[in-house]
């Protein structure tokens, strides 16, 4: 085969080594530097990805950590509450807005437990409010603090006199289960 090289004239040998040398290049680009380059990409593609869900997983663990405080304020909340009857704590807040002659009636409902929490419902009717009243226990009722929730409420305008309103509402007042 060398023979046969030698043979060759000076410009069919620099022919035949520009073949072999483009035939290696095209070997070179198209069986190495090219599928590495696509792995190359893949691979960033992969790294991109993932570095968009380790942004989510911080994002979650950011929202589970301020749940996680919530949480245990809220516990710690009702731990603190626990001594009190949900009918005194009502009876507490709303006598620290409006006069108890102005409380018409709390009447307790059935609890509700709900694993270590239990929700007492209350009816409450108060007379002759303002509108200021009504607003200030509606904001102290649902406050964190409170540990109540508002479920039904229904506001009549008296009839005597239009400036006064009447307010039945049921609160849900939330306390740990004693057993």
């Amino acid at each position: 085969m060398f023979k046969r090289i030698d043979q060759l004239e000076k410009r069919e040998k620099i022919f035949l080594l520009v073949g072999i040398v483009v035939s290696l290049v095209m070997i070179a680009f198209g069986g190495i530097y090219q599928p590495y380059r696509n792995s190359l990409l893949l691979l960033d593609q992969k790294i991109a990805a993932k570095q968009l869900q380790l942004q989510e997983v911080r994002n979650l663990q950011a929202e589970y950590q301020s749940l996680q405080r919530q949480l245990d304020y809220a516990q710690k909340s009702i731990s603190k509450k626990g001594s009190l009857s949900p009918l005194a704590k009502v009876e507490e807040l709303t006598s620290s807005i409006v006069s108890r002659e102005k409380l018409n009636y709390i009447r307790p409902q059935p609890p509700q437990i709900q694993g270590t929490i239990r929700i007492d419902n209350l009816d409450i009717k108060l007379e002759k409010l303002s509108f200021e009243q009504v607003l200030q226990l509606l904001w102290k009722v649902e406050s964190p603090a409170a540990q109540m929730q508002v479920k039904h409420i229904r506001i009549k305008q008296r009839f005597d006199n239009a400036s006064q309103l009447d307010l039945t509402m049921t609160v849900s007042v939330h306390g740990k289960n004693p057993t």
